[in-house]
């Protein structure tokens, strides 16, 4: 499954975000969805659990807040 913001490649930024020890903190990065929550899955298998994959922040490119919050893909 894929999500789209429909937008051009680049407008958007998704971090992939996850909890390490009561922290929030950015597993991954990527230009589209489906990049981050990819990155983000290996991330939180490579840390045998001590990483936590939450969710995926997208914000705007040359923006410091975030415009929306989707759910990671199961």
């Amino acid at each position: 499954m894929s999500i789209n913001i429909q937008s051009r490649l680049g407008d958007y930024l998704y971090l992939a975000m996850g909890n390490c020890n009561g922290h929030k903190v950015v597993m991954a990065v990527g230009y589209t969805y489906d990049y981050a929550d990819k990155k983000a899955k290996q991330f939180e298998e490579a840390s045998q659990g001590k990483v936590k994959y939450i969710d995926i922040s997208v914000v705007k490119s040359g923006d410091k807040e975030k415009c929306k919050t989707l759910e990671r893909q199961v």
